[in-house]
């Protein structure tokens, strides 16, 4: 028994020197340099690709012809629905199925039909399928420095022609906001301020979103004049339920036939508008303003 558990040891010892001396030694980390890790991702070839003009064309088009409902990044806005949920367009093949409801809409939604061209069809498929394998695979993005802009003519723009000044100001409620938040998470909250985001420490039950203060607000009116407002917690073809700050409660009715009426008013309206209007140069330029202010 000995013999063969010395036998056993030797061999053991003699593959383990094989291996070490066939292993490549590790390279010397280079403390000067970034890891190749944050250098780029290549695609392994089983991950679909996507034509970056024709993504970025897609972007444009939505933004411009979609964006006002839906959002800049198709993940839903202040009345439309995230589109990187929907079933639709999950299960569209090359902006077959997306085309056939396009030229339909959905008018009892509010949603008009639109013309589009093959190209502009191909164009909006292709943002689309990238944006949902994006969510999918959020390991694969990497944010690149925004901070390309030029500080004072985002001033200007904030003062002027955006008609930022309007609602913020940057010595009051916007005091510090660089400091606050970084820049691609200050751009976000500017473009997008009804993203979706943790609210309190982590581990903790997130805050409802109707207790926040520019929560869109409802008032819903019973024939035949009898009105309450509140924070809108759900609003459906068949249901409505606003929640009362004063009183901690909810009151809910249900609809039919769009009765009773349902007037929304969205304290970040502005915010929404304001989609269709950005140029790049002016967003990167207001997000440079807003990072210096700390």
């Amino acid at each position: 028994m000995r013999i063969r558990w010395a036998a056993g040891a030797t061999i053991v010892l003699i593959a383990l020197r094989l291996e070490a001396q066939q292993a490549p030694p590790a390279p010397a980390p280079n403390r000067g340099q970034a890891p190749a890790a944050t250098e780029g991702r290549r695609a392994r070839p089983e991950e679909p690709q996507f034509d970056a003009e024709a993504v970025q064309r897609g972007q444009e088009l939505l933004v411009a012809r979609c964006g006002f409902c839906h959002g800049s990044n198709a993940r839903g806005g202040a009345s439309g629905p995230d589109l990187t949920r929907s079933a639709l367009v999950q299960e569209d093949e090359n902006g077959k199925q997306l085309g056939d409801f396009l030229r339909v809409g959905r008018p009892e939604r509010n949603m008009p039909k639109f013309e589009l061209g093959a190209q502009e069809l191909t164009d909006l498929a292709t943002f689309l399928h990238a944006a949902i394998y994006q969510i999918g695979n959020r390991g694969a993005y990497k944010i690149l420095d925004i901070l390309t802009g030029d500080a004072r003519a985002g001033e200007a723009f904030f003062q002027g022609a955006g008609r930022c000044a309007s609602c913020h100001s940057a010595t009051g409620d916007l005091q510090g906001v660089g400091a606050k938040y970084e820049p691609a998470t200050l751009q976000e909250r500017m473009l997008m301020p009804r993203a979706r985001r943790r609210r309190g420490p982590p581990g903790e039950r997130p805050t409802p979103p109707w207790t926040e203060p520019n929560a869109v607000k409802a008032t819903v009116t019973i024939p035949p004049a009898v009105s309450f407002t509140g924070v809108l917690v759900r609003l459906t073809d068949f249901d409505v339920t606003i929640y009362d700050p004063e009183t901690k409660q909810m009151r809910s009715w249900l609809r039919k036939d769009d009765l009773p009426k349902v007037v929304l008013m969205d304290p970040l309206q502005a915010h929404m508008d304001m989609l269709r209007k950005w140029t790049d140069d002016d967003m990167r330029n207001v997000t440079a303003f807003l990072a210096g202010l700390k």
